[in-house]
């Protein structure tokens, strides 16, 4: 069989695999703001992203496509197990472009078997499009340098960024590399291309650092996690994963060390320090923490350079690509069998709640647009109030019937004390209070003031991550 053949079927099969399981995990907050903004005329939908500031309007875009032909929900998915099999596709080319056919096997048990790359193929977000753009920039800027392949890989970095603002790091990476072969005005070019493609992302940038919020990188266990930092796994699976991972992490660094000599290796290493300095140099200034979405365009480099190296190893290479598809083997079964899930169940939540509830009853909710857009995409008939709280501060309060209206937060009330508006809510109709805050101490005063009425009653919503209390009219 030819390696395109052999990478075309290993990317079907990864495809038929995200597709089968796709419905196994409810969307999660993400993936429903996306249904939401999707949901929106279109020059309400590119308003809404750069609102946003984080995604730009073509994936939510290309999910509308997606709606208007009939698709919704969980189905919609099919677009990024799509660019998932694209994106496995791409790379293992890339692997054979840089390291030759040597390198095929461990790339096929490296990529396709990723877990990292299986679970970005069940989100609805942009990050499985943004690892096939990475795939292909590497692939091209990795080889041989020639004008052609110098013009697609800036291609390719300038359409990542049309997807994600991460995408910029491309751009970066293509210019510190291209930088003596290419003129002045190609540079400019590109460089004045990414920063127009960037102006919304760059423009919330420049809010958040102004805001001077603290960042809030988040470790397992308050110390830094190589298996969540490296994607090796969608969940770190406790102290011997980790413990393998470093092992993994210290032997490949001696390996590039001994193999720096070999040019295609030398340029995915720069690139991948590259990649990674560049999100921990954004998290010093905006504080967006180590989400593994992050570290899609590093965990790119990584599998390459694992690829690459690898075989380099003799038997050693092998058993440790064995070994590591075992391993994320292991990590997709746990992502699809452990409870909870890895996603919050909003779907099983909003089902049980409208069933509770009806049109006629109220679900009050905190924080608010968590649960306004779970209830868009799963329970439309639903009454929606609720706001944001904290531990000391007020509440700020939406009136029945509320719906999301975007991050810019128009018509919030502010009450000293949310007891009135609860009671006054309780006396006309059924009520249910419901919170996915993970500090439950911030909305403890909510539900404390919620539990005085008397009558209250637990809702079991399937998640233990979703909170709520019910009462009865009156």
């Amino acid at each position: 069989m030819s390696a395109r053949r052999l990478h075309a079927l290993a990317s079907l099969v990864l495809l038929a695999a995200a597709f089968a399981t796709r419905a196994a995990q409810s969307l999660d907050y993400d993936e429903l703001f996306t249904v939401w903004v999707a949901s929106r005329p279109l020059r309400d939908l590119i308003h809404q992203a750069n609102v946003d500031g984080f995604t730009p309007p073509l994936f939510y875009a290309l999910v509308k496509l997606l709606s208007i032909a009939g698709l919704a929900n969980e189905d919609l998915r099919v677009l990024p197990a799509i660019f998932a099999s694209l994106a496995a596709y791409l790379g293992l080319h890339a692997s054979e472009r840089l390291f030759g056919s040597g390198s095929r096997w461990r790339a096929l048990s490296l990529i396709c078997g990723s877990a990292y790359l299986f679970t970005f193929a069940q989100e609805l977000r942009p990050y499985s499009a943004l690892l096939a753009c990475a795939f292909y920039f590497l692939g091209q800027l990795g080889g041989p340098p020639s004008g052609k392949s110098d013009t697609q890989a800036a291609v390719a970095a300038l359409v990542a960024t049309l997807f994600s603002y991460l995408g910029a790091t491309l751009v970066v990476v293509w210019i510190l590399e291209c930088g003596r072969r290419r003129s002045r005005a190609q540079l400019a070019l590109v460089s004045l291309a990414a920063l127009g493609l960037c102006a919304a992302g760059l423009q919330k940038a420049f809010v958040l650092a102004g805001a001077r919020v603290e960042s809030r990188l988040e470790w397992i266990d308050s110390w830094p996690s190589p298996t969540a930092f490296f994607g090796l796994a969608p969940t770190p699976s406790g102290g011997r994963m980790e413990v393998a991972s470093l092992i993994l992490l210290a032997g490949l660094m001696v390996a590039m060390w001994r193999a720096r000599a070999v040019p295609s290796l030398a340029f995915i290493a720069r690139a991948f320090a590259i990649c990674t300095a560049s999100v921990i140099a954004l998290d010093a200034v905006v504080p967006i923490g180590f989400a593994p979405r992050y570290l899609a365009l590093p965990m790119a480099a990584l599998l390459l350079l694992i690829a690459g190296t690898l075989p380099r190893l003799g038997r050693a290479g092998s058993v440790a690509a064995l070994l590591l598809l075992g391993a994320n083997g292991f990590a997709v079964y746990r992502y699809l069998t452990v409870e909870p899930p890895a996603r919050e169940d909003w779907r099983g939540a909003m089902t049980r709640l409208e069933a509770r509830l009806g049109s006629e009853g109220v679900l009050i909710a905190f924080p608010f647009h968590h649960a306004a857009v779970a209830a868009h995409a799963y329970a439309p008939r639903l009454t929606l109030a609720g706001g944001y709280t904290s531990k000391t501060g007020p509440v700020f309060w939406y009136e029945p019937p509320a719906a999301f209206a975007g991050y810019e937060f128009a018509g919030l009330t502010r009450l000293n004390d949310s007891s009135e508006a609860l009671r006054r809510l309780s006396a006309a109709t059924d009520v249910c209070v419901l919170s996915d805050e993970p500090d439950v101490g911030k909305t403890a005063s909510v539900f404390a003031a919620f539990q005085s009425l008397g009558g209250t009653e637990p809702l079991l919503t399937g998640d233990p991550r979703l909170r709520a209390l019910c009462r009865p009219k009156g």
